[in-house]
Order: C-alpha cells, then sequence, then structure tokens
C-alpha cells in the first residue's frame, strides 16, 4: 500500500489531538499543586501587562533583589526542614508536628514577604498602568475559571 502525503498528516494530527486530550487531565490536575504563589497571576506577568517605563524596570528589579537576598536564609532553611520532613515520611510514615509547624510558619513568612513586594511594586504604577494590571488580572481569573469548569465538566460520571 503507497502512503500519501494527505494520509500521513491526517494520521499525525490525530497522533497530535490524541496526546493532547491524553495529557490534558494530568496537566490540569497537576496546575494547582505546588505553584509558586498561589491562585492567580505571578507578579511577572502582571508586571508585564504594566508595560513598565525602564525607571520602574530598574526599581522593580531592586525591590525583587532585596527581597530575594533577604529571604535566602529563609529558602535555605525551609528547604532543609522539607527534606527532613520527606525523609521522616518515606522512611517511618509519619511526620513530626513541629516540623510542620516551622515549615507552615516559614512559608507564612514568604507569603507575607510576596504580599510586601507586590505593594511595593504597585505603588510604583501609575493610575493608568495599574488599570491595565487589573484589567489582564481580571481575563486571566476569568479564563481560569473557565477552564476550572470544563474540567469539571469532564470529570462528571457519563450516563451510561
Amino acid at each position: 500500500m503507497v502512503l500519501n502525503k494527505k494520509y500521513i498528516a491526517v494520521a499525525a494530527a490525530a497522533l497530535v489531538i490524541a496526546v493532547g486530550l491524553w495529557s490534558f487531565p494530568i496537566h490540569a490536575q497537576m496546575s494547582h499543586h505546588g505553584r509558586r504563589g498561589g491562585d492567580g497571576a505571578s507578579l511577572f506577568l502582571l508586571m508585564r501587562a504594566a508595560q513598565l517605563r525602564p525607571d520602574q524596570k530598574t526599581q522593580v528589579h531592586t525591590i525583587m533583589q532585596t527581597n530575594w537576598q533577604n529571604n535566602k536564609d529563609l529558602f535555605t532553611q525551609l528547604r532543609a526542614l522539607r527534606e527532613k520532613l520527606n525523609s521522616s515520611l518515606f522512611s517511618t510514615g509519619t511526620a513530626d508536628p513541629t516540623l510542620v509547624n516551622q515549615i507552615s510558619a516559614l512559608q507564612g513568612q514568604l507569603a507575607q514577604d510576596r504580599l510586601t513586594v507586590f505593594q511595593q511594586v504597585w505603588a510604583l504604577l501609575d493610575s493608568t498602568q495599574q488599570s491595565r494590571v487589573s484589567s489582564v488580572y481580571a481575563q486571566l481569573q476569568a479564563e481560569r475559571a473557565q477552564r476550572q469548569n470544563t474540567w469539571k465538566s469532564l470529570r462528571q460520571p457519563q450516563n451510561q
């Protein structure tokens, strides 16, 4: 049998679609696990929407660098505590509540620092930029809600 180009193109397209449909549920399940910054858009994406001026970019860079330097030890502590927790979980199946509380406290501190950084960057923006960022954020949230609704509808049991 001679395979023509049209047949190969159709088969390739079907394969791409099949792989995409197969991986979509996996990606959707994983998309809310392990994301930095929690729900919503990242600071970087939102600041891109603001279309920062060069002087603002320099100020944001300084804010971010200062925050990173201030939290470097905190990240090191958090990594060590998480490794200790994982070692305990995977060896004994138990977790020391004190260790869990220490991790939670450090994560809370990082969350507070992220909020402070966001507020500092937000204060640099003029009202037009703030409006632009708010608009992009609202768009992203609407798209996220739509994806979640689609995912939920796909997870509904099928009537047979």
